[in-house]
């Protein structure tokens, strides 16, 4: 029986790396936002070698990086689709405007979810009253 020494092994980080690691999924992977991530370690934006597939698509659209203070829209709000044509530029108060269009609710729904709400104990209480008494 012959035993693998450690000189058979490549040690340090390189093994750790890229290719080496046995967690590498190609340089692209969906992270817990639901976002695609693609290797980029040489990008002045990246995050631990990483940066969003829809900057980079933007970036490559307007030949220049995105500033701190732009933000990115998904048209169709599906975060894996980064097609030039479902991407739109916004500023941040844009982006937050886009996202609250059309979430008005209805007496209706207000009146539902506060009924919900008060069963669950967590409507609103008045002035000097604690959560939880009565």
């Amino acid at each position: 029986m012959v035993l693998a020494s450690k000189r058979d092994v490549p040690w340090g980080t390189s093994a750790l790396e890229g290719r080496g690691n046995p967690n590498y999924s190609g340089g692209r992977y969906q992270d817990d936002k639901g976002y695609i991530r693609v290797l980029a370690p040489g990008h002045p934006d990246n995050i631990k070698g990483y940066i969003y597939e829809h900057r980079l698509v933007m970036e490559s659209h307007l030949d220049r990086h995105v500033e701190g203070w732009e933000q990115i829209h998904h048209i169709n709000e599906i975060k894996t689709d980064n097609r030039p044509g479902n991407l739109f530029l916004t500023t941040r108060q844009e982006h937050s405007a886009l996202h609250r269009e059309g979430s008005h609710r209805t007496l209706e729904q207000r009146t539902h979810m506060s009924k919900v709400a008060k069963k669950r104990g967590l409507g609103r209480k008045k002035r000097g009253e604690k959560r939880g008494t009565g």
